[in-house]
Formats: C-alpha cells, sequence, structure tokens
C-alpha cells in the first residue's frame, strides 16, 4: 500500500474544511448531492480564462475573442459538464452563460475587463498542473508518511501596462496566517511573476482567509519551479463592486512557511476523517470545520446552508437538523421531510 496521500486542494481539503461529512461521503461512498451549488458557474469561468488566453495565444497575441465567441465556446462546454451530471442553480442555461459572459465582458460594451485582459495577455500556463511531493511529513496520518498536494493555478507575468489593485491583504499575524482585505494601492510591474485564482463567489465570502492560505500554499509549490511569487491575486468573479474583484495578496517567506505547515494540520484532520469514516460512518458530524467547537445548530453557515439544502446526505445530518429546527407544526422541516414530494 501507497504511503503517500494525494489530495486536492479544493476538492479536498477546502471541501472537508467547508463540511467534513458530506466531503466523506461524496468522496469515499460516491454519493452526491442532487444539484452541485456554484460548481457550473466555476467550471464555466475557469474554462472561458482558459480558451480565452488559447484564443489569444493562436492569433499572435494580437487578438482577443469577441463576446459573442466566448458565449458561443461557453454554451458548447455548457453541454459537456451538463454530459457530466454537473447543474446549476439557475434556472436556464442561457441565464448561467450570459451571466458568466457579463462577469468577464461586461456589458454595454462587451469588451474584456481590463484584469481579464491581463491575465489572458501575461498568463505563462493556463491551468498550471501542480503535481510535487513537498516533504516528508510525521507518521501520524495513520499510516500515511508523504503528502502529494495537487491543484490548479494561473502562473502570470505582467507584459503590458502596469495593472492597479486596489484592495491588498493585510496580514496581521504571519505565524496563524491571518489577515485582513484593506483599502490600498498595489501596482504590478511589468515583469512581475503573480498566481491568479478564480472565485465564482462575492469577496464577502466567509471562506476568504481559506482562499488566501490556498493561494499561498500555492506559492510555496510554485517556488521550486520558477520562484517565489511577488503574490497571489484572488479574482472574485462574482462580485458587483468592480473595486473589490481584485484582492492582492503579497507573498513573504514566513508566510510561506507558514502556509505549508498549515495545510500539513489540515491534512492530518482530513486522514482522521478517512479513518472515522471506515469505523463508524454515522460518527462523523456535518457543518463548518472552522465552528467544530460550537454547537451542532451553529455549524452550519448562511453560505454553507446553500451546499447543505441541495446535499443528498441533509436527511439524517444532525448539524443540518440542528440549524433548521421543528417543521411549522412540530414535525420534521420541509427541508429534511423525506415526504416532502415537491423537492425529494
Amino acid at each position: 500500500m501507497s504511503d503517500v496521500i494525494e489530495v486536492s486542494y479544493t476538492g479536498d481539503l477546502l471541501a472537508h474544511r467547508r463540511c467534513p461529512r458530506a466531503w466523506a461521503y461524496e468522496k469515499h461512498v460516491g454519493m452526491h448531492p442532487y444539484e452541485q451549488v456554484q460548481a457550473m458557474e466555476g467550471y464555466l469561468v475557469h474554462h472561458a480564462m482558459e480558451w480565452l488566453t488559447t484564443y489569444y495565444q493562436e492569433h499572435g497575441r494580437k487578438v482577443h475573442a469577441t463576446r459573442d465567441e466566448l458565449v458561443e465556446q461557453l454554451n458548447r462546454y455548457f453541454k459537456i459538464l451538463w454530459g457530466k451530471g454537473i447543474r446549476t442553480t439557475f434556472s436556464s442555461r442561457d441565464e448561467t452563460i450570459e451571466r458568466v459572459a457579463d462577469h468577464l465582458y461586461p456589458p454595454p460594451k462587451g469588451q474584456p475587463l481590463p484584469e481579464v485582459k491581463a491575465v489572458v495577455e501575461g498568463a505563462l500556463h493556463e491551468e498550471y498542473p501542480l503535481r510535487s511531493v513537498r516533504k516528508v511529513v510525521p507518521a501520524r496520518f495513520g499510516g500515511k508518511s508523504r503528502v502529494l498536494l495537487t491543484g490548479v493555478l494561473d502562473v502570470v507575468v505582467q507584459q503590458q501596462s502596469a495593472l492597479t489593485y486596489n484592495r491588498v491583504w493585510q496580514w496581521t499575524d504571519n505565524e496563524n496566517l491571518e489577515g485582513t482585505p484593506v483599502g490600498g494601492t498595489e501596482i504590478a510591474q511589468k515583469g512581475d511573476l503573480e498566481i491568479w485564482d478564480y472565485k465564482g463567489t462575492r469577496s464577502s465570502t466567509g471562506y476568504l482567509e481559506d482562499y488566501v492560505r490556498q493561494v499561498v500554499t500555492y506559492a510555496a509549490l510554485l517556488e521550486d519551479r520558477l520562484g517565489l511569487p511577488k503574490r497571489c491575486v484572488l479574482f472574485f468573479v462574482n462580485e458587483p463592486d468592480r473595486k473589490k474583484r481584485l484582492l492582492a495578496v503579497p507573498i513573504t517567506r514566513a508566510v510561506v512557511d507558514s502556509a505549508v505547515d498549515w495545510t500539513l494540520e489540515q491534512v492530518r484532520d482530513l486522514r482522521q476523517t478517512v479513518l472515522q469514516m471506515q469505523v463508524d460512518p454515522l460518527a462523523i458530524e456535518g457543518g463548518d470545520l472552522r465552528l467544530r467547537h460550537l454547537p451542532l445548530g451553529d455549524r452550519v453557515t448562511d453560505e454553507l446552508k446553500a451546499q447543505c439544502t441541495a446535499c443528498g446526505q441533509r436527511f439524517d445530518c444532525s448539524a443540518y437538523r440542528s440549524f433548521l429546527g421543528p417543521g411549522k407544526r412540530g414535525g420534521e422541516h420541509t427541508d429534511v421531510d423525506t415526504l416532502n414530494v415537491t423537492k425529494n
């Protein structure tokens, strides 16, 4: 048996922190919710940026795709995702695609946003793969001794006009990777190496700190290949306020080292959930892992609720049921009532 744990940062670590129970059942039992909240839009955004970059490079790095061409390509990819069983919470395909296109090529002009052009024109490798064993870790991983952390990112070298960031992450505790976004001005100079990651949420997301830790860990994994980036950039595609769409995260040696240690701690937590799954699946509690010190009903955040209401394991989830409370007549809440034929 291999002594290597292979984990995806987004698919495993962040999903596990959001809800260990849902992650365990989906990853190790193959049970999936009937709709994947935000998944469709997230896939479309990443595909759009990849395709826009390829288009630009194939046209001699002189011509950007038009909005109509982007919509046509998104329609093709939507059919592929639908065929794979990925669904959307939006009412129609056209609404979903128009929403993504509007975020990247906003009306009324229908031209690419400056930040979109910056990535497309400066990208070295779109969806650059990360598959690298970072270091040997202690054997208290439950029989495993090494971690293979995987992920995808966009490596960007600023090659055109300088890009200004009006929102910057300010580190308040390097060791514990804590900080807060602040208003400011940071200018990306020509030749700056950056990591970009796209998020289909708004900048006010309750998972912002986790996203920052994610891209800083990516910086650590990229270091052996290209060196440390000047900064990481989170692009919140769903954010209506353009001034808040980009968040620049400054990179230092201290925060990179802390990010690796923090990530390994998350792998240890994840590994414990796997071992618990093998012994007693019903013992795995649901809710946000960051709130496990709180009573069960307080572990479901407003953002997590959107996932819970679509989760196929919600009916016997003590955390979600405690969060909902009883129904109007004292019986089951309609969201966990298996006889609710309107929804279930």
